[in-house]
């Protein structure tokens, strides 16, 4: 069963990362340009600790992270209409003045 998979590219070249659940334990499925490779694991702690590494080595070495599936998000995209009342983020607003507010200076 498929967990997800992380896809990065770096110029022409693509790689996908899946997660595998496989009996007891776990594959990590990287298949770059439709060549495949997997790696077992004996537990999802340490394929995402494996993971994690191998995903800064390649933000390091130029790969750029280009999306992940399947799409987990419900409901309509609320990023693209504006905020009329709501602040989400009301405590940035004004940073630089916060010493003014908390100290009265």
């Amino acid at each position: 069963m498929n967990q997800g998979t992380w896809t990065f590219v770096r110029e022409d070249h693509r790689l996908d990362v899946a997660q595998h659940k496989a009996g007891e334990g776990w594959l990590l499925v990287i298949t770059r340009n439709d060549s495949p490779s997997s790696y077992e694991f004996s537990s999802l702690t340490a394929l995402t600790r494996f993971q994690s590494d191998m995903e800064a080595f390649l933000l390091k070495t130029g790969w750029r992270f280009l999306e992940f599936a399947p799409e987990r998000r419900r409901g309509r995209d609320r990023r693209t209409f504006p905020r009329i009342e709501e602040r989400r983020r009301w405590w940035t607003d004004g940073t630089a003045d916060l010493n003014k507010v908390v100290w009265g200076g």
